[in-house]
């Protein structure tokens, strides 16, 4: 009896085929490849600071505790998928002879590109690729995706350099989202998904491998740099964890800096990660967005530099290894007061009527109880722009839903007057066609303005219920928000007294700095680690109650 209850727990937690797919995504110089690294390593290998003495000062501790048994019984290492690298495998698929005379015309202003070496590195990636082709062993068709391949792929880093190196395979995954191929820049219908369907293939590869081998199946994606991409393997696999890694932009860029890369390099690197998109430029969809992707995360890791070389990547680790316990045993510690405020602060933006970008804030006092929350949305007894049509507008109909400039302002009406055949496609699909009256307004004037958003801010919206229903005082309290503060609410959060401000999203502006930053009463800015969204159900939701799963393992 005792054998068989072993083994019904075991298949509910499936012990026997296990999976588990982390897909890192973050801008460049964050640490996703580090965190790679700790997740890719044996257990007596991973430095950590989990909390394991027998007097825990806290219950935050003995959740460390708990963690690091789970640790000490249960680790097992992590295998890598490399994007970088399977976008070599697109490159060696062209041929090298083909390759190198592209190369020549993309990398002519890399004066101390050896293209000797070059050459000669590429053809020893072919040949182990042609090696791998004809094995019809399991424990080398691993090792080729989640070791040769990679290992290959760094020392053609070192040959191109590391700023030739990014700019190249930036180009090539622009070029493979569009067409299908490393070398054609041109717009190919149905081509977009190539590189995440080629990764998707050897995620199978492994699995397969994996199975005959009797081994779970743990894998680490580094790093996913498309929005869509990451939409591609959350709808298809229900292991299939996003986690974003960050770190404070100033920290990021000295560790670019520190790599030799010129203040120009960054600037590109982030042009072409982290600004906003034309959605109406077909490009849009084949370049990476990191933006999209860490809005879209559901488990986040901080990672800012240590205070010395003996904690260097101790509190990451902590981080991984609590993440990872989670995921193979949900439920063993409930989560941290941050997480389950900046849940409530997640749940909030849900509820915004903002079509351009969704976001939630929540107030605590010091001991994290909550005051208030908030999300962007139009003020309360005006309409949110999803539930508003520019037919009805147009038509005359449902007029309270509009304002008295928007319903006389000839000039603008004329304007949504004029692209209003655009939208007959989309209509068809039964689709509301709600539209932006800042970004309408902003094209008609030729301004890019954002006072005239119809938006409250996330933030601002939380104040204000405060002093709206006569709340109690925040000062000393905390702001959780899915975003960070711009200039605007970070000045509201600072009159208030906030104290600290844990956020998701650096905001692209000077908030931090010029407002954050300045005076003497200065909050604590602080990047969230923890799950919030599905992760944070599924992490923290266990799947029997502990106390039935230990009774039924004590029974004969």
């Amino acid at each position: 009896m005792q054998n068989y209850l072993h083994s019904a727990i075991d298949t509910i937690y499936r012990k026997d085929d296990e999976l588990i797919i982390i897909g890192l995504t973050g801008r460049t110089g964050s640490g996703c490849s580090t965190v790679a690294q700790i997740l890719c390593s044996e257990q007596n290998e991973i430095r950590h600071s989990l909390h394991g003495s027998d007097s825990p000062p806290n219950n935050e501790a003995r959740k460390q505790k708990i963690i690091k048994r789970h640790f000490d019984v249960t680790w097992q290492k992590f295998e890598l998928i490399q994007v970088r690298s399977v976008i070599t495998l697109f490159l060696i698929e062209e041929g090298v002879v083909n390759i190198m005379f592209k190369l020549r015309e993309l990398l002519k202003d890399e004066k101390k590109l050896n293209f000797g070496e070059l050459e000669t590195s590429l053809k020893k990636i072919e040949a182990s690729l042609n090696e791998e082709r004809t094995s019809k062993i399991p424990e080398l068709t691993i090792q080729f995706y989640t070791m040769t391949l990679p290992n290959l792929c760094a020392e053609l880093r070192v040959v191109l350099g590391e700023s030739a190196f990014i700019k190249l395979y930036q180009e090539i995954g622009k070029n493979i989202r569009l067409s299908g191929s490393a070398l054609n820049a041109s717009l190919v219908d149905g081509k977009f998904f190539t590189l995440a369907e080629k990764i998707n293939t050897i995620i199978k590869h492994i699995i397969t491998s994996n199975k005959q081998l009797k081994k779970s199946t743990l894998i680490v994606i580094d790093a996913i740099r498309s929005n869509l991409e990451a939409m591609f393997f959350q709808d298809r696999y229900a292991a299939f964890y996003l986690a974003a890694v960050s770190c404070p932009d100033n920290q990021r860029k000295q560790r670019l800096y520190t790599l030799k890369f010129s203040d120009d390099d960054v600037k590109i690197i982030d042009k072409e990660e982290y600004v906003a998109r034309d959605l109406n430029n077909t490009t849009t969809y084949s370049v990476q967005d990191i933006q999209a992707c860490i809005q879209r995360a559901d488990i986040y890791i901080s990672n800012p530099d240590q205070n010395n070389e003996v904690s260097k990547y101790s509190n990451l680790s902590d981080q991984i290894i609590r993440f990872v316990s989670l995921m193979k045993r949900p439920g063993i510690v409930t989560p941290t007061s941050v997480e389950r405020c900046m849940q409530l602060a997640y749940t909030a933006k849900l509820n915004s009527g903002c079509i351009s970008r969704q976001v939630g804030a929540a107030i605590t006092d010091k001991n994290f109880s909550v005051q208030a929350i908030g999300w962007n949305d139009a003020p309360y007894g005006q309409v949110p722009c999803v539930l508003r049509n520019r037919d009805d507008l147009i038509a005359g109909q449902d007029q309270k839903a509009y304002s008295e400039y928007e319903k006389n302002d000839k000039k603008y009406l004329d304007h949504l007057k004029k692209n209003i055949d655009v939208y007959i496609p989309i209509k068809k699909t039964g689709r509301n066609i709600s539209y932006c009256f800042k970004s309408e307004y902003n094209t008609l004037t030729g301004v890019k303005n954002q006072v005239h958003t119809r938006s409250l801010h996330a933030e601002e919206n939380a104040f204000l219920q405060i002093s709206k229903y006569g709340g109690r005082g925040i000062e000393g309290g905390l702001l959780f928000t899915t975003a960070s503060p711009c200039e605007l609410c970070a000045k509201k959060a600072y009159q208030l007294g906030v104290t600290a401000i844990h956020y998701v999203d650096p905001y692209p502006g000077i908030a931090i700095d010029h407002v954050i930053h300045g005076g003497t009463q200065n909050p604590k800015m602080v990047l969230f680690s923890g799950a919030i969204g599905r992760a944070f159900h599924r992490l923290y939701n266990p799947i029997l109650p502990y106390k039935d799963e230990l009774s039924a393992l004590l029974q004969n």
